[in-house]
C-alpha cells in the first residue's frame, strides 16, 4: 500500500499560478490495486447510480443524534450532471456527517450561487467532471480538494473531482472481484478460505459498489467542507478530517472511519451552532 500526503503534494504539483495565490488542502483517497492480472480481467466495471436510500447501510448516522443547534448554508454546483438519484445520496450522506453528528441543519441551493462575499455559515461544493490534472502535473490521487486564499483568510469553494471517484471506485471493484475468486477456488478445492481474503474485501463487497461512488463524493466533500468552515488547514490523526484514506475503509459497515472527531464538533458547534444565522439572501 502506498499512501501519499495530498497536501504535500498538492503544493509542489500544483501550477505555478495557482501555488502562489493558494494554500491548498486537499483530501486523498489512497487505492490499494489488486495485480495487474487482476486490473485486466475487470477493466470493463462500470458505475451504477445508487439505488434509493442505499447510503443508509454504511452512512455515518449515530444512534443517537444531536439537538440541533446551528445551520450551514451549501450552494451545490453539479458541473458532472448526475443523475437525481445520485445527487440525492450525496445530499444524505453529508447531512449525516454534519446534521446527525454535529447538529448543523444543511440548507441546499442547487446549481446556483449569490454574487457576493459568503457569510461564514455558507459555501459552495463543486462537483467537477474532471480528474484533477487540471490542477496537478500527472496522475493524482487527490479527490477533493478546498482552496485557502491568504489574502482574504479564507476560502469558501469546495471542489470534488467526480472521475477520481469512478476511479477510485474502479479499484474497489478490483478487490472485490479478486477476493471472490480466492473464495471461489477455496471452496471448490475444498480448502479453507484464507483469513487473510478478508484483508482484501469483505464478503459481501459487492454490496457495496452501487453507492460507492457517491459515497465517496460526499465524504470528500464533507471533509473540504470541515476545513472552510473551520479555516482549518491540518488533517486530524483519525476520523474524516484524516489526509488520505485506504481503499478497504470503503468496504465493510464499519462508519468509525469516517466521522468527525468530539473536538470537531465541539469547534463546528462554537462557529456556527447559533439559531440566529442570518438566512440565504442578497443574491
Amino acid at each position: 500500500m502506498i499512501s501519499v500526503h495530498a497536501s504535500k503534494r498538492v503544493k509542489r504539483a500544483c501550477r505555478p499560478r495557482l501555488r502562489r495565490l493558494l494554500a491548498v488542502s486537499a483530501v486523498a483517497l489512497v487505492a490499494w490495486v489488486w495485480p495487474p492480472s487482476a486490473a485486466a480481467a475487470s477493466v470493463n466495471a462500470v458505475h451504477d447510480p445508487p439505488p434509493a436510500g442505499a447510503l443508509g447501510a454504511a452512512g455515518t448516522t449515530p444512534a443517537t443524534a444531536p439537538e440541533p443547534s446551528g445551520r450551514i448554508v451549501v450552494y451545490l454546483i453539479d458541473h458532472q450532471r448526475v443523475s437525481r438519484e445520485e445527487l440525492a445520496a450525496v445530499q444524505r450522506e453529508i447531512e449525516a456527517v454534519f446534521e446527525s453528528q454535529a447538529g448543523l441543519h444543511v440548507d441546499w441551493v442547487l446549481d446556483d450561487s449569490p454574487r457576493r462575499q459568503l457569510r461564514p455559515e455558507e459555501l459552495r461544493v463543486l462537483i467537477l467532471a474532471s480528474d484533477g490534472t487540471r490542477w496537478f502535473h500527472g496522475p493524482s490521487n487527490v479527490i477533493g480538494l478546498a482552496p485557502h486564499d491568504d489574502e482574504a483568510g479564507i476560502g469558501r469553494n469546495c471542489f470534488v473531482f467526480y472521475r477520481q471517484a469512478l476511479w477510485f471506485r474502479q479499484q474497489a471493484v478490483l478487490r472485490c472481484r479478486e477476493a471472490t475468486r480466492m473464495r471461489t477456488q477455496a471452496q471448490a478445492s475444498g480448502t479453507a478460505v484464507d483469513p487473510a481474503v478478508d484483508q482484501i474485501a469483505p464478503a459481501d463487497c459487492g454490496s457495496f459498489l452501487p453507492f460507492l461512488t457517491p459515497l465517496i463524493v460526499a465524504r470528500a466533500a464533507a471533509h473540504e467542507m470541515v476545513h472552510i468552515l473551520l479555516n482549518k488547514l491540518d488533517h486530524s490523526a483519525a476520523g474524516l478530517m484524516r489526509d488520505s484514506f485506504d481503499l478497504q475503509e470503503w468496504l465493510g459497515h464499519d462508519a468509525a472511519p469516517f466521522r468527525l472527531l468530539p473536538e470537531e464538533i465541539a469547534a463546528l458547534r462554537a462557529r456556527l451552532g447559533t439559531d440566529g444565522a442570518q438566512h440565504v439572501s442578497e443574491r
